[in-house]
C-alpha cells in the first residue's frame, strides 16, 4: 500500500527520478492531487509532472488541476507533461494550454504537442501558427505542422 510518505519520498529528491517514481502507479493519484493542491509549489511541478508519467485517465485530471491553480511554475510541468499523456487525453490539455497568456508555456505546449500525429492535435497547432501573437510561436508551430503533414505522407 502507497501511502504519502511514499510519494513525497520520491519527490522530495532534488533531482527526481521520475522513471523510478511512476512505478508508484495509480495508487499515487490521490496524494499527487493534494500535493498539486498544496502550497510547495516546487513540489506541487514535481506531481504534476508525475502524474503525466503514470498512465491513467486521472492523470489529465491532477494535470488539469495544476493548470487551474493559474501559478506559472504549474502550467510549464503541465505542458511539458502533455508528451507523456495517450493523445486523447493529450488533446484536452492542448485545448487548456495553447492560449496560455505566457509565450514560453505555448512553445513548452508546441515541444510536448510534435509526437503527436493526429488531425486534431495537427488542427490545434495550425491555429497556434496562424492566431499566436507571438511571432515565434507562430513560426514554431507552422515548423511543427509542416513536420507532421510530410510524416503523414511519407510511405
Amino acid at each position: 500500500m502507497i501511502t504519502m510518505t511514499d510519494v513525497r519520498a520520491r519527490l522530495d529528491a532534488e533531482e527526481v527520478d521520475y522513471e523510478n517514481a511512476k512505478k508508484l502507479g495509480t495508487a499515487a493519484i490521490p496524494f499527487l492531487m493534494e500535493l498539486v493542491q498544496g502550497q510547495d509549489l516546487g513540489l506541487a511541478s514535481k506531481a504534476t509532472y508525475l502524474a503525466s508519467l503514470i498512465n491513467t485517465e486521472q492523470s489529465t485530471t491532477v494535470l488539469e488541476m495544476a493548470v487551474a491553480r493559474n501559478e506559472p511554475v504549474l502550467r510549464v510541468a503541465a505542458a511539458s507533461g502533455i508528451r507523456n499523456l495517450p493523445e486523447v487525453q493529450a488533446e484536452r490539455l492542448l485545448d487548456l494550454l495553447s492560449k496560455d497568456p505566457d509565450a514560453g508555456i505555448r512553445k513548452v505546449v508546441l515541444k510536448s504537442a510534435q509526437q503527436f500525429r493526429s488531425l486534431e492535435v495537427q488542427e490545434k497547432l495550425q491555429t497556434m501558427a496562424e492566431n499566436d501573437p507571438e511571432p515565434f510561436v507562430c513560426e514554431l508551430a507552422g515548423s511543427i505542422v509542416k513536420e507532421m503533414k510530410s510524416k503523414r505522407q511519407a510511405p
